[in-house]
């Protein structure tokens, strides 16, 4: 008889190609993965023996009985080797993260039962001829139990199903299609090989099986999550494309976990992955129209389609509600504390680069809420939104274009009763002209990262402004100093060779500073520090009183001045406990030999009083608003002593 191998060569080159794949994939392979790939070479080596035992079985005249008996039998062994390899390969995916489930190791069990039962076959057969004998002619005969290996792999994929069936609640999701696919594959094939028993499909049953399990490894490696299962991030960005491409209406919930930090570092990362697991199966199970992805290690996502309102507000408020009771897991229980936002498209958001932004709006309000409501995207949060967006491109465009400018508030020196520097204040105006306040428009630029360019900025142009009028006794120029700029060393380094450029003294430089700038590392601040006094840079300690600062960070960093904030002085005239507070720092500060500067004057009588307190220095409307760059050198070069403006 002459057999029909064309597909045995079939199954060698795309075993082949994913054996090709897998050498150059530099990755670190879990155990599962090392006994697929040992699979795959064995099945290389099986089918090519198969290839060999047909070619000599049909050549069995001019071939050695012995050569032949030796491929026929590892022919059989390999069968088996393979069956099993394949069963447990599909076993610890199905089982993937459990494998300490007692049903796991039953399933094991029975396939190595079923191997040892095939192999003691394989080795009884050279003597009885069960499966296969060459008589004295060399011409091979297909003993009584020929087909075996066929049974036990029908075998196999019968256990294979069961298992899955037993498992299909806890199973992941992307490995359900597996369980239908492959066994049908298989089904298909042997079918095949039985109706046309001269066309060899043994080794291409196993190859086509190992195909499977590949395409669903690089599928799920691509577009799954490996822990929760759950699409990923790059699978959300795709799905969503289409939705808008489709004009789908749809809705999108974010849950961030809040306290999973904590939580990992108590419980340890066996049992964090386990809730992860938790939370990912359970938002997969919720409903057929809401997929969920896992978008960054802890926060999750719902995209939900073809829902109702009402439908869509009994899910959403259902996700909250299942986050105020605690996760159970085989290994822990914890409670674990998110927040939560959706935005609906296309009635907030159209398109994917939309549709992210508003997201990520909603999701860092959503973190900076305290009470942990709910952000619902709404039409006032749309406009909100589109505010920002508008402020964020006239910063950028004022950046281009150099269209920010410098206005200056005057400092007051009590004891020389004359203005003897300034705090840089940074302008924007809209395009109409309109100014938008530095209330609105720093807090984004911290937000967006802007924040740093613009501190860069506001030196150069404070040191341009002093070298412009090197001939006016201009005094001292304050700049704040972001805390949107970590990098408090290479600040004061660009500072420094800006200085160097314009020729400007150092001591005509001072910068304000939170203590939130400083927090971070105590000590490498106050080395900083130093170098700054040294080199005649003082350090304006800001905002002190607004709950940041304290008197025992002022003690420990050698601050030059500590401007006490307008909340201070606010109720001094009204309250006797901000008077008698007020009165404690400024003693304090002195006894430190640091300058105290009350900020926020703004009358006569809230002047009186840090006069009488002993403040050394004094900013606020009272004496002067701020002002522009001209008008801040006009009102220096006066040479006689100023007095405060008398405002009615």
């Amino acid at each position: 008889m002459i057999h029909n191998i064309v597909p045995e060569y079939i199954s060698c080159v795309l075993l082949a190609l994913i054996g090709v794949y897998m050498l150059f994939d530099k990755k670190s392979r879990s155990q599962k993965e090392k006994i697929f790939q040992f699979s795959v070479v064995f099945a290389i080596i099986a089918n090519i023996n198969n290839i060999f035992s047909i070619y000599t079985m049909e050549n069995a005249a001019r071939t050695p009985v012995l050569l032949n008996v030796t491929l026929h039998t590892f022919y059989y062994f390999a069968v088996a080797v393979l069956t099993t390899l394949v069963s447990i390969t599909t076993y610890a995916t199905m089982f993937e993260g459990r494998y300490d489930e007692p049903r796991l190791k039953t399933a094991i069990v029975i396939s190595l039962s079923s191997f040892f039962a095939e192999v003691a076959l394989v080795l009884i057969n050279l003597a009885t001829g069960w499966l296969f004998y060459f008589d004295e002619s060399r011409m091979y005969h297909a003993g009584a139990l020929n087909a075996i290996p066929l049974a036990f792999l029908a075998i196999a994929i019968f256990n294979i199903i069961i298992f899955g069936i037993l498992e299909r609640k806890r199973m992941k999701k992307s490995f359900r299609m597996i369980i239908i696919v492959l066994p049908t594959i298989s089904v298909i094939i042997g079918l095949v090989q039985f109706l046309l028993p001269d066309t060899v499909l043994t080794g291409t049953i196993i190859g086509f099986a190992l195909l499977t399990l590949f395409i669903a490894g690089q599928q799920q490696r691509a577009r799954v999550d490996a822990l929760t299962e759950l699409s990923n991030r790059e699978a959300f960005f795709n799905d969503i494309s289409y939705l808008c491409q489709k004009k789908t209406p749809y809705c999108i919930i974010i849950i961030g976990l809040k306290n999973f930090k904590q939580v990992n570092g108590i419980l340890g990362q066996r049992a964090g992955d386990a809730l992860l697991y938790s939370v990912g199966f359970y938002l997969s199970q919720l409903e057929p129209c809401a997929v969920a992805y896992r978008t960054s290690g802890v926060q999750f996502t719902l995209v939900v389609k073809r829902m109702d309102l009402y439908e869509y507000e009994a899910l959403f408020q259902s996700v909250i509600k299942r986050f105020s009771q605690p996760w159970k897991t085989d290994v822990c229980c914890a409670e674990l504390r998110a927040v939560f936002a959706d935005v609906h498209s296309p009635e907030h958001a159209v398109g994917v680069d939309e549709v992210i932004a508003s997201l990520e709006y909603a999701t860092r309000l959503a973190k900076e809420d305290p009470t942990g409501k709910p952000v619902r995207f709404s039409d006032q949060l749309k406009n909100q939104f589109a505010r920002r967006n508008y402020v964020i491109s006239q910063m950028e465009k004022a950046l281009q274009q150099d269209l920010f400018f410098l206005n200056i508030q005057p400092v007051y020196d009590i004891k020389k009763q004359r203005f003897t520097g300034g705090e840089v204040l940074l302008r924007l105006n809209e395009d109409n002209g309109m100014p938008i306040s530095p209330g609105e428009f720093i807090p984004i630029a911290i937000e967006t990262g802007i924040a740093t360019k613009l501190g860069l900025m506001v030196m150069e142009k404070t040191c341009r402004f002093l070298h412009a009028n090197q001939d006016i006794d201009i005094g001292w120029l304050s700049i704040n100093i972001s805390s949107q700029q970590d990098e408090f060393d290479e600040t004061v380094h660009h500072l420094e060779m800006l200085l160097e450029q314009y020729d400007i003294e150092s001591e005509r430089i001072k910068l304000e500073i939170t203590e939130m700038v400083l927090l971070e590392d105590l000590e490498r601040a106050h080395a900083t520090m130093d170098e700054l006094n040294l080199r005649g840079i003082g350090v304006y300690l800001d905002d002190f009183g607004t709950g940041y600062s304290n008197l025992v960070n002022v003690m420990t960093l050698p601050f030059e001045c500590v401007k006490i904030d307008k909340g201070f002085i606010r109720n001094v005239a009204t309250h006797p406990q901000s008077f008698g507070m007020l009165r404690t720092v400024v003693q304090g500060l002195r006894s430190m030999n640091v300058i105290a500067l009350a900020e926020g004057v703004e009358t006569e009588e809230q002047d009186n009083i840090v006069r009488e307190l002993g403040i050394d220095r004094i900013q606020g409307y009272y004496y002067a608003r701020p002002m522009a760059t001209e008008e801040f050198a006009w009102l220096i070069s006066e040479s006689c002593p100023i007095y405060p403006i008398q405002t009615e």
